[in-house]
């Protein structure tokens, strides 16, 4: 019986090594063959969900499933794209998709990842391209190892993506170290690792008017929950505007990457 636990044991083992391999081995091979990845987040206030379009062609709109729109309670999408010829980007909204809000060609490098916003409203709309610089590198935990107190963390950058809304302070709360100052509209903070170890389930930012230290909003992250991951935190939407459905309302959102 010992026998037979310890073959379990070892395949086990053997079989989460491979993964973790093929993990290190997938990111040279983005770099090699010619992979990007691109994060578009639709923050678009009362437009609607869009149709995206990330690839090497132009589509035919009714390919894209309207269910697959970005916007509402999913934001975002992460696209996989080679390399090795031009990227078409196309974003329309679902109310209208012959005029199109975002229609680019991107030569793309490999290995990189990039992120597109889209914010403001439908007839003040914004956008903004960002090649990463600095991207956090995925935690690779050993196979068969306990995973270091050290490791276990969330990388988090913050997003102002409200185009009515103030320019931001953000600091953990209790704390007066801020985590962004003076965040304006379109503007974000390069990653930051935070730790998520087993004791750290969540942490409170306070929000607050740069102008006047006055508290926007406090904010529960889950760091349990993204433990391990890169993520931004978006905060969008209409300030202080009655009448807006939820979707469109100042509120806090999690992108992940």
């Amino acid at each position: 019986m010992k026998t037979i636990f310890r073959i379990i044991k070892f395949f086990l083992i053997f079989l989460c090594g491979l993964f973790l391999y093929s993990c290190q081995k997938d990111k040279v091979w983005q770099t090699e063959v010619g992979i990007a990845k691109v994060n578009v987040i639709n923050a678009v206030v009362t437009g609607g969900n869009a149709k995206v379009n990330v690839s090497p062609k132009e589509i035919n709109w009714s390919n894209i499933r309207d269910n697959q729109a970005l916007g509402g309670f999913t934001l975002n999408r992460m696209f996989i794209v080679p390399t090795d010829r031009t990227t078409v980007f196309q974003v329309a909204p679902l109310s209208d998709t012959i005029n199109m809000w975002y229609n680019q060609v991107s030569q793309l490098s490999a290995g990189k990842v990039y992120t597109l916003y889209l914010s403001g409203t439908p007839t003040d709309l914004k956008t903004k391209f960002q090649e990463e610089s600095n991207f956090p590198d995925y935690v690779i935990r050993d196979a068969g190892k306990t995973t270091p107190v050290a490791d276990s963390i969330v990388n988090i950058r913050f997003v102002n993506l409200s185009s009515s809304g103030p320019r931001l302070d953000i600091n953990i709360q209790g704390k007066s170290t801020l985590e962004a100052s003076n965040l304006d509209y379109q503007a974000f903070t390069e990653f930051k690792a935070y730790p998520a170890n087993n004791g750290i389930y969540s942490i409170a930012f306070e929000i607050r008017k740069s102008s006047d230290k006055s508290l926007v909003a406090t904010y529960d992250f889950n760091a349990d929950f993204y433990r391990f991951k890169s993520v931004a935190v978006v905060i969008m939407g209409g300030y202080n505007t009655a009448g807006l459905p939820f979707v469109d309302s100042y509120r806090i959102v999690v992108v992940e990457y």
